[in-house]
């Protein structure tokens, strides 16, 4: 296996595991009145058919996460990408986070000093850390559809890719890399506020690129603890989009702080 290889981010379709057993969206469920409690009759066939595939799904789910949580480098890119693989499609953002194991490593920032800027405090850009792969997504807005990520190396540089969602079909192995390059050119757009970029040797298959890395500043910081009240007080019915994401962040399994390597330089 290449270090720092990525290929395809894919996740689980809107219908998927957190939004049948996430507590925030159960609990949002049980406080409306009866009346808007909707009672659809699906035919006895129909329902077996739709049980039976979501088993299917949920155990193939299964056997990916246990191939991903069996690798030497538990965010290994292959192994994550089996696992991306092996859920439905078409896919969203928060399907994707919901599908990642936990415990879960998360950092919330309302810095909007990025390509991929926070929409707010209540609404903030999430970093997601598996071993040395750091992915980010926000929780509302425009950037809320994307998924960066960055494999860092050893020198504090990291190699930089993007997926936009929903995706309805499955990637190239360089479709994250061919997203960020810039006009064609031997470089990315990342490099116009990251620098330092020169062309990642060890990723034969694509075009990309290592640039310097940068960790959000200390005082733009949102705690989880924040951010999981925000999820508990989100309407699911005015922000169905917004509650969504959150959910499938806390509604998946522990969440825990992550922290970034303190030589890391901040942006400014």
């Amino acid at each position: 296996m290449q270090t720092g290889e990525i290929f395809a981010l894919a996740a689980l379709p809107r219908h998927c595991t957190w939004w049948r057993r996430s507590p925030y969206l159960v609990r949002a469920a049980a406080l409306r009145p009866a009346s808007q409690h909707p009672r659809p009759v699906v035919p006895s066939r129909t329902l077996a058919r739709l049980r039976a595939a979501a088993r299917l799904q949920a155990a193939a789910r299964l056997q990916a996460a246990a191939r991903l949580q069996a690798s030497p480098s538990a965010a290994a890119p292959r192994r994550v990408v089996a696992l991306l693989n092996s859920l439905p499609k078409p896919t969203s953002v928060a399907c994707f986070v919901e599908s990642l194991d936990r415990p879960l490593a998360a950092f919330a920032t309302s810095s909007v000093f990025s390509a991929q800027p926070a929409l707010s405090a209540a609404s903030p850009r999430v970093f997601l850390k598996l071993d040395r792969l750091w992915m980010s997504v926000v929780i509302d807005g425009d950037s809320s559809y994307l998924i960066e990520f960055g494999y860092l190396l050893e020198d504090l540089r990291s190699i930089k890719g993007e997926v936009l969602t929903p995706v309805a079909e499955a990637l190239r192995p360089s479709a994250p890399y061919d997203r960020v390059l810039y006009n064609g050119d031997p470089r990315t757009v990342c490099n116009f506020c990251h620098y330092s970029e020169e062309p990642a040797s060890n990723v034969t298959f694509a075009s990309a690129f290592a640039s310097v890395a940068f960790r959000p500043r200390a005082d733009g910081r949102v705690s989880l603890d924040a951010l999981r009240a925000e999820t508990e007080a989100c309407d699911v019915h005015s922000e169905p989009h917004r509650c969504e994401l959150l959910s499938a962040l806390f509604g998946g399994g522990q969440v825990l702080d992550a922290t970034f390597p303190e030589d890391m330089p901040t942006f400014y």
